[in-house]
């Protein structure tokens, strides 16, 4: 069975994010923005729709709150709690490895040479190098998902994600803003070598909906089960379980309904 405190955890956040997502004022801006648009829709749907779109958008925070919640559960790794989760986290690049990452990022899109894991490590050790210095740094804010570290010392900077199913410019981005995340934890981190610190990106989903041509798959990327046997005693397929079925949950089945009850009455 699952832990209780984190299935508590799972079915509370859930109420809270749809509390949220659903306020008077949210469900009113909704209704006045749908009501000049001509549709073949019912407005009572189209409100539906925008507010399920919302709420879908913010399952990813509410995964990334999850799983911090589910590693302060762990005796044997520490959240780094002045980082992670938190967003517009104040970092600093050198000039040379930023443009070594862009560089990267575009050497790859036209690329297919086999030998992504080879050029991914000399970037890794690259980086580590070019971070040492203090002169001409760049300053750049990004939101870093999860940080935590084992027993050993060793850190782990994980890139949280629920689908590998973004659109192609939107996946650039991600893997972009993965290696420069990375990249400015290894001057606030002090980090001296790549054993110190490690980029994981993590799909909770572990389907394998688009291969990535710019972190391999074998080393860097985390998929479903993957990062729970390798650090957690909680088990992936217990949470993986709960969340499917915690929307068949009486009490969200009724949140919804009065919801939807709501928008049919605010919308005459």
């Amino acid at each position: 069975m699952v832990n209780k405190k984190i299935e508590e955890l799972i079915k509370e956040s859930v109420s809270k994010l749809i509390s949220n997502t659903t306020t008077n004022t949210k469900i009113n801006k909704i209704i006045d923005k749908q009501k000049v648009k001509t549709h073949f829709v019912p407005i009572r749907y189209r409100i539906f729709g925008g507010l399920l779109q919302s709420l879908n958008i913010q399952f990813g925070n509410f995964i990334e709150v999850l799983l911090q919640e589910i590693i302060l559960e762990e005796k044997q790794l520490t959240i780094i709690d002045d980082i992670s989760g938190k967003k517009n986290v104040i970092l600093y690049l050198s000039k040379e490895t930023d443009s070594l990452i862009d560089a990267f990022i575009t050497d790859r899109q036209n690329n297919s040479d086999g030998k992504l894991l080879i050029k991914f490590d000399e970037l890794l050790k690259s980086i580590i190098s070019f971070q040492q210095s203090d002169k001409d740094l760049i300053t750049i804010k990004h939101d870093v998902d999860v940080l935590f570290k084992d027993r050993l010392g060793t850190y782990y900077y994980v890139e949280l994600k629920y689908n590998d199913d973004h659109d192609t410019g939107k996946f650039v981005d991600i893997n972009r803003k993965f290696l420069k995340t990375y990249a400015g934890l290894i001057k606030k981190l002090e980090i001296k070598t790549t054993e110190q610190l490690k980029p994981i990106l993590y799909y909770l989903n572990r389907k394998i909906m688009k291969g990535n041509i710019y972190i391999p798959e074998e080393s860097h990327i985390y998929r479903g089960e993957k990062l729970f046997n390798e650090f957690l005693t909680i088990k992936y397929e217990d949470v993986d379980n709960y969340l499917k079925n915690v929307s068949e949950a009486e009490d969200i089945v009724e949140i919804f309904d009065k919801l939807y009850k709501k928008i049919r009455y605010d919308e005459k």
